[in-house]
């Protein structure tokens, strides 16, 4: 009997701590939590940004910087703010299987993978590294871990629930976006292909089927770069349909997902 108690006990536990980890609204502190867990991200985000600064950057990298072992411990208390955050999150989920299903659980594990792998490849490739394909292997590891530190931005969606709403919404439309995908690359590959056979002659912009392509996406979407452009005068036609049939292409699809966005979002504003 005892036993059962702690089990129901244990139970009501979890359940208690998942609620304050998922919902600001469930207390004061679970609100106070949130906000901190913003602001731990803001800060993880700003060192993001400052790293990659030409100014400063040199702080995070050498270790004779008087300000480099402060921003190390900086990044450390972050990551281990994210990785409690984590584990606690992972104890309390409400099945284990369902926990590797949600998308942001994901991205929480992907975003503080960087930092482990870094560490772990510092520690087997010591201070010296004798062999230039380790440090070559190396840099590769460090440049893709970096890559997956952008993926923090991401964990601000968790924090609001409008955007959340709003890739709910994304996904009823996929069938639309689909379509709308699907004919951007036809007419990009279609015109992309017609005017390089009417260019590349006469026009070393145009020298290949690809930066056809890439001009036609740029022509169809109506962003017009600038950075390659028709020079006969059949291919200056050729745009000129390209262009308008840009517009045409946007405006038919767009109405019909922007309406149905607009009955998917109000349905599921009910709902919450």
């Amino acid at each position: 009997k005892q036993w059962y108690q702690r089990r129901v006990r244990g139970k009501y536990v979890k359940r208690k701590v998942h609620r304050f980890l998922v919902d600001p609204r469930s207390s004061t502190m679970a609100t106070i939590w949130h906000v901190v867990d913003i602001l731990i991200i803001c800060i993880s985000i700003t060192l993001l940004v400052l790293e990659t600064d030409p100014h400063i950057g040199n702080a995070f990298t050498d270790s004779n910087h008087p300000a480099y072992y402060y921003l190390f411990y900086v990044n450390v208390c972050v990551i281990a703010f994210f990785s409690t955050d984590l584990c606690v999150r992972f104890i309390t989920w409400p099945g284990y299987i369902a926990f590797w299903r949600n998308m942001f659980n994901i991205l929480d594990i992907l975003s503080i993978l960087p930092f482990y792998v870094s560490l772990v490849t510092d520690l087997v490739n010591g201070d010296d590294v004798e062999e230039a394909h380790d440090q070559h292997r190396s840099y590769v590891v460090l440049r893709v871990c970096r890559i997956f530190r952008v993926i923090r931005v991401f964990k601000f969606i968790r924090h609001s629930q409008d955007l959340i709403l709003i890739i709910k919404v994304v996904g009823h439309a996929k069938k639309e976006l689909g379509l709308l995908v699907l004919l951007l690359f036809i007419f990009s590959v279609s015109f992309g292909s017609l005017m390089y056979y009417i260019e590349h002659a006469t026009n070393p912009q145009f020298n290949s089927i690809m930066q056809g392509c890439w001009w036609a996406i740029v022509t169809i979407t109506t962003i017009g770069y600038g950075d390659v452009v028709p020079q006969t005068w059949l291919g200056k036609i050729v745009g000129s349909f390209v262009l308008t049939l840009g517009i045409v292409f946007l405006a038919l699809p767009m109405t019909i997902i922007v309406g149905k966005f607009s009955n998917v979002y109000e349905k599921e504003k009910d709902r919450e």
